[in-house]
């Protein structure tokens, strides 16, 4: 059964700016380790930046909680299969928070697509029987 469904569109242009003013500083509180390393190493890392910044919002909104109460960025991970296919992973004090609203038996679906111009992200939530 779907919980909830959350959607986020950015322009990377906007998280390139961000970057560009703030640095290290802004991808270190928003992105895991993982992610940078992931971001950094790609031809055009501020696309990939706003499609797993867009990600991290899409989930807020499917969760309920927005980016406030007890969201915390880097606890929420956009990895890829082998395959490509990127799938969310949800970390520390994320994991509590999560079984709090949705309860313990839930399955994350994550679509991700970006351009030069925009990035987009869809986060579907499934409760799924025990």
């Amino acid at each position: 059964m779907i919980f909830s469904v959350g959607v986020d569109t950015i322009e990377p242009e906007r998280i390139k700016k961000t970057i560009a003013v703030y640095g290290d500083r802004f991808i270190s509180r928003i992105f895991h380790a993982d992610e940078i390393a992931y971001c950094k190493s790609s031809a055009k890392p501020a696309e990939h930046f706003a499609a797993r910044f867009a990600a991290k919002e899409a989930f807020s909104k499917a969760l309920g909680t927005g980016i406030r109460g007890g969201f915390r960025w880097r606890e929420v991970v956009i990895r890829r299969h082998f395959t490509g296919k990127p799938y969310l992973v949800l970390e520390g004090s994320m994991v509590q928070l999560a079984q709090t609203i949705i309860g313990n038996n839930y399955q994350m679906h994550l679509s991700l697509s970006h351009s030069k111009t925009n990035a987009e992200a869809i986060v579907v939530i499934e409760t799924v029987p025990a």
